[in-house]
């Protein structure tokens, strides 16, 4: 199998779940430069997309047109499985998967598991969690936790740079994230 060059500095951004989260980040990687579509699986196209965001019709549209796909999906269970299907699979491999978690309440263990799927499929994947609300993205006041294989973090430090203030990197363990409770939890 042949697996898609990685570029060294992702441009083409895919957000998956667009609720004051997702509208947060795609809003700020916009004006930051990034390529930035996205889809909410939920709401269709109620969606009233930013300047520089292209609204997808489905999630294989989402995959195919980026370089990394950011999930900002409340039930994680349900967006997990719709990225472990062959197809969506497939087409992640070589590229970067980020796990944006916007509630405390999912266990650390399904972290770790979306860490080694992504692991043995060959897709870059990491893990964050945010120290606040959705509307401090891209102001001073953000702090993000990382979490995933070093190599990774590093590779997507601009990215997540561009959301963020404050990054911490916890460690090459997906489920570091879910266990580190921030003060204010994420609203």
């Amino acid at each position: 199998m042949t697996i898609a060059a990685r570029p060294l500095h992702p441009q083409r951004v895919a957000i998956i779940g667009l609720d004051h989260f997702g509208s947060s980040i795609a809003r700020t990687l916009s004006q930051q430069g990034f390529a930035v579509a996205g889809l909410d699986p939920l709401r269709n196209n109620l969606v009233a997309p930013c300047e520089g965001f292209t609204l997808l019709r489905n999630l294989e549209q989402a995959v195919e047109s980026s370089d990394v796909v950011i999930t900002c999906f409340r039930d994680q269970l349900l967006m997990s499985a719709r990225l472990c299907s062959p197809e969506t699979t497939f087409g992640l491999h070589g590229k970067a998967l980020i796990s944006f978690n916007t509630t405390q309440t999912r266990p650390a263990s399904s972290a770790r598991s979306m860490g080694e799927w992504a692991h043995s499929e060959h897709i870059d994947y990491l893990e964050i969690s945010l120290s606040g609300q959705a509307d401090s993205i891209g102001r001073s006041d953000c702090e993000l936790v990382c979490a995933g294989p070093r190599r990774v973090y590093e590779r997507l430090k601009p990215l997540c740079r561009s959301l963020g203030a404050s990054l911490t990197y916890l460690g090459s363990d997906c489920g570091a994230t879910l266990e580190h409770r921030p003060e204010t939890v994420c609203g």
